[in-house]
């Protein structure tokens, strides 16, 4: 049987997985957005204590297997703490007692095992492999590009709306991109669209964002709260995203520099993206942000273990700190009346700055 291949829907991420899926030859299946119904129906057949990304994958599979997929591409972890490393087991089992037999490729994140298996699932050889491997990647690379600059021009616009308007435009083309010329060309486009964005040149509240990878860069898990905080007049800055994610892997000193920076808080690894939530939260007050919002899926253990020690950040600095733990039950308004609580302490912490740094002049 023809492999049908479909993934978890990852944000805008997203476009770069279906790039990479048909450069390879192969038939995707993309799965459509999460909504809070895809993500209840993953949650009612998942093992009910699971972390809160499983049960949004099982929603994107469920809805991509009725649109007929037959083949679902995860990646794993190589080990630790994280219970990732168990997901495609755990929704493989899963699926198939809902009567929903499919087929799992998983890639345990090194180069080898990642080549193997797409070599097996493909047919192509090595530099064709390495060319289309490069191409989503640039794809991904504009995608960060272009989040982190609707991160400052939000609460700047003059017109609002207009970044994310335009942004929702340019992820559409992507799509659609197939070569590198036309990537070269679309990227110098954009670019000259996005400096034609009117802003206004003053100084805004930063927030910066800590926590898991997945629930940090999918807007539709996250309830879009980089958004949510631009329109608030707040700059939103997120280290962790893939690229983060990749550095690490390839440059294994920047695990050392992490637990070097944290030690005086974690003497030891908690596996997944508990230390870098440390360490960048710890950077966030070095370089004089606002506030911080560590995002966090229910039942995941690295994060929840690392929150205590955020929660001391913040008393021993100050500024101010948002716990928000995600999962199925958490409602829309809920989470902006959070946030919009937050926003106030944020905007009150910097205003207080300023007064405080024109009086020491």
């Amino acid at each position: 049987m023809k492999p049908k291949i479909t993934f978890p829907y990852w944000g805008n991420y997203t476009i770069a997985f279906k790039t990479w899926v048909e450069g390879l030859g192969l038939e995707s299946v993309v799965p459509e957005k999460t909504t809070q119904e895809s993500i209840k129906e993953g949650a009612r057949i998942a093992p009910e204590m699971y972390c809160f990304p499983l049960k949004a994958n099982l929603g994107n599979y469920l809805g991509a297997i009725e649109k007929g997929a037959n083949t679902i591409i995860m990646v794993t972890a190589l080990g630790g703490s994280c219970r990732l490393r168990y997901y495609a087991d755990v929704q493989k089992k899963v699926l198939l007692e809902n009567g929903k037999k499919v087929d799992f490729i998983t890639f345990d994140q090194s180069p080898i095992d990642i080549y193997r298996k797409l070599r097996y699932v493909s047919g192509l050889p090595f530099l064709k492999i390495l060319k289309v491997l490069w191409f989503g990647y640039r794809k991904l690379r504009l995608i960060e590009t272009l989040e982190r600059k609707a991160q400052y021009l939000r609460p700047r616009e003059k017109n609002k709306g207009e970044t994310d308007s335009l942004l929702r435009r340019a992820f559409d083309k992507l799509e659609k991109i197939e070569t590198f010329k036309q990537l070269r060309k679309f990227e110098k486009e954009i670019r000259a669209q996005i400096s034609k964005i009117e802003i206004e040149q003053r100084e805004v509240p930063r927030v910066g964002i800590v926590g898991e990878i997945f629930t940090v860069s999918d807007p539709s898990v996250n309830h879009d709260i980089e958004k949510r905080l631009g329109q608030e007049g707040v700059e939103v800055h997120r280290e962790m995203d893939i690229t983060y994610h990749l550095k690490k892997r390839i440059f294994p000193w920047k695990d050392w520099t992490i637990q070097r920076k944290i030690k005086p808080y974690l003497g030891s690894t908690v596996g997944g993206h508990g230390r870098d939530a440390i360490y960048e939260m710890l950077n966030y007050v070095k370089e004089g942000f606002d506030g911080v919002i560590q995002l966090l899926p229910f039942a995941c253990m690295p994060e929840s273990s690392v929150r205590p020690i955020l929660e001391k950040i913040h008393q021993d600095s100050g500024i101010p700190f948002l716990s928000l733990s995600l999962d199925e039950e958490v409602a829309e308004a809920g989470v902006q009346t959070r946030l919009e609580a937050f926003v106030d302490l944020v905007k009150a912490y910097h205003k207080k700055k300023k007064v405080k740094t024109n009086s020491d002049r």
